[in-house]
């Protein structure tokens, strides 16, 4: 969906978090946040985040990820790929969705 769009944030600032998360049929347990981040094909960064469990309802739910700062530095510039997904207890992958990130120092890069 995002693969080939590329989101840029300037080092030292907070990318967006928020993600909506439809649960239409069945009780979810245990769910979790995935997010890994690749650089030139090798992971550098995994975090996942204990989302909660859920019942089935009309409106979907919300889940706003805690806001991480980009690193800084010369070394951390360029792009990144990004490999997102929502899971359970079941491992049952309920959304997944690839972006990419470009940390730049200024906008003007």
């Amino acid at each position: 969906m995002y693969n080939s769009r590329i989101f840029t944030i300037q080092t030292n600032k907070a990318p967006p978090g928020g993600r909506l998360l439809p649960v239409n049929r069945d009780i979810v347990s245990g769910l979790k946040y995935v997010h890994l981040t690749y650089r030139k094909g090798l992971r550098v960064d995994k975090a996942v985040y204990m989302v909660g469990s859920y019942g089935p309802r009309v409106e979907e739910h919300e889940f706003l990820t805690p806001v991480e700062e980009a690193p800084k530095g010369m070394l951390v510039r360029g792009g990144y790929h990004i490999k997102s997904y929502f899971t359970d207890d079941d491992k049952t992958d309920h959304l997944s969705w690839e972006w990419n990130l470009q940390i730049k120092k200024d906008w003007d890069e």
